[in-house]
């Protein structure tokens, strides 16, 4: 696909959101794979309950690694608001992990055994995190699941359509894949092989109140859309648990695909949006997710060049590569 290999750039690789979002990830990265063996197809009712259907999931696994987020923006961003799916409540990471693991967080100070403070008075931000997107896949032990966070200035996470300016960063982690995409606002998307903590490391210390300093080189590939010429066109979506509101999807499915040869549906949107920056599917449309669901992956997106219609909550989102194909999508879906 349209991509460059190559280091991912200082700017993005120093910077501090990126930072405490590569600490998010390995945080989730390493509870996904502690849990993945509790999980079995028999789905047992002990780690897996429903939300709205049988086939809509969450397991302890979202719940832990939820509450692990929320403790550490507590102490890294104590200032920000964090917006998950499942509600839980904080859990403190330094009570939960131990001292050889916390040395892997950019903001952990093994001189104060605790996460720094890295806010200074800095203006507050939204993190909206999932901490497994594709849950079902997560449990059937499909690959297309990731641990997704996407940062924006506070109060910008609603009303977004394609003139949406306030989203930050993004970045999704899928251990299933072995991939991680980060984007950065004016600074371009990158897929990086495995988990970010462990393709560079830190080089030297921070100050008390700061992520660690410059990491060593990590070689990440630029990520810049479907490239000029590919034969075929592939739309990503995605279809509601809930029967009731399946019916209406269906309805407008002839209509949606107009231009499109096939469809994909990985069952995470997260990564549907992370395909569509590397090239793999043109475009990507999908009604009634929530924000957490596609606030990652859609950075990752536009960043990559596409144009994108940030739903809200249930609302329609919708990324291709021109304004014109995600109006057209919006009005089909």
């Amino acid at each position: 696909m349209s991509s460059e290999t190559d280091l991912l750039p200082s700017d993005v690789n120093d910077l501090p959101l990126i930072r405490i979002a590569s600490d998010l990830s390995t945080m989730a990265w390493e509870q996904m794979a502690a849990w993945r063996g509790s999980l079995g197809a028999q789905l047992d009712a002990s780690v897996v309950d429903t939300k709205t259907s049988p086939n809509d999931l969450v397991t302890l696994a979202d719940a832990q690694i939820e509450s692990l987020v929320r403790g550490y923006l507590a102490k890294v961003r104590p200032g920000d608001t964090m917006v998950g799916e499942e509600g839980a409540q904080a859990l403190d990471p330094t009570d939960f992990f131990d001292a050889q693991f916390l040395r892997r967080l950019n903001c952990f100070d093994p001189s104060s055994n605790d996460l720094l403070d890295t806010s200074d008075g800095s203006q507050p931000l939204e993190w909206h995190v999932d901490p497994i997107d594709g849950t079902v896949n997560y449990v059937r032990n499909i690959e297309h699941y990731a641990f997704s966070v996407g940062v924006c200035e506070a109060g910008g996470s609603h009303g977004e359509g394609l003139g949406e300016d306030r989203w930050l960063i993004g970045l999704v982690a899928s251990p299933g894949l072995n991939a991680t995409w980060v984007g950065v606002k004016g600074r371009g998307a990158y897929r990086i092989e495995g988990c970010l903590s462990e393709a560079g490391g830190s080089t030297s210390a921070g100050g008390p109140t700061s992520p660690r300093g410059s990491r060593r080189g990590v070689r990440a590939r630029r990520l810049r859309g479907t490239p000029p010429g590919l034969s075929g066109r592939i739309l990503a979506t995605g279809f509601a648990y809930v029967g009731d509101s399946r019916g209406p999807q269906l309805a407008k499915l002839l209509t949606l695909m107009d231009g499109y040869d096939d469809i994909r549906r990985c069952g995470s949107a997260a990564i549907d949006l992370c395909m569509l920056a590397e090239g793999k599917v043109n475009s990507y449309a999908e009604r009634g997710i929530g924000i957490y669901d596609y606030a990652g992956g859609a950075v990752v997106a536009e960043e990559a060049g596409a144009h994108v219609h940030r739903g809200g909550s249930g609302g329609p989102t919708a990324a291709a590569a021109s304004e014109q194909e995600v109006r057209r999508l919006i009005a089909s879906i």
